[in-house]
């Protein structure tokens, strides 16, 4: 039994298979390099777009429930969707600083 338990751990020290290895995108080439960056520069973009549409959406709502008599229900829905619509917002113009502290933190 002793020596199942020691095989086990031996078995259990195997060592990183991907230590030292770091994601290259250069190996594909100098045209595959630049068109991902514009891909994915363009995709970016068009979900910033689309969430300032959103938060608009929103703030429109938010504006449009206090008129009148106000209805308090629809205005904390719009106000909840603005609040998101406005984090969404920010994490997207953060995104590279949040995934360059990701990736330096898992190192």
């Amino acid at each position: 039994m002793h020596e199942i338990a020691h095989q086990l751990i031996a078995h259990a020290t195997i060592d990183n298979p991907l230590n030292g290895v770091l994601p290259d995108f250069s190996v594909f080439g100098v045209e595959f390099d630049a068109l991902w960056k514009k891909v994915l520069g363009g995709i970016w973009a068009i979900c910033i777009v689309i969430t300032i549409i959103f938060l608009a959406i929103a703030l429109a709502g938010m504006a449009g429930s206090s008129e009148g008599g106000g209805n308090a229900l629809a205005y904390k829905s719009a106000r909840t969707r603005a609040v998101w619509a406005g984090i969404t917002l920010g994490c997207l113009a953060a995104l590279a600083v949040i995934v360059g502290a990701i990736l330096a933190i898992a190192g």
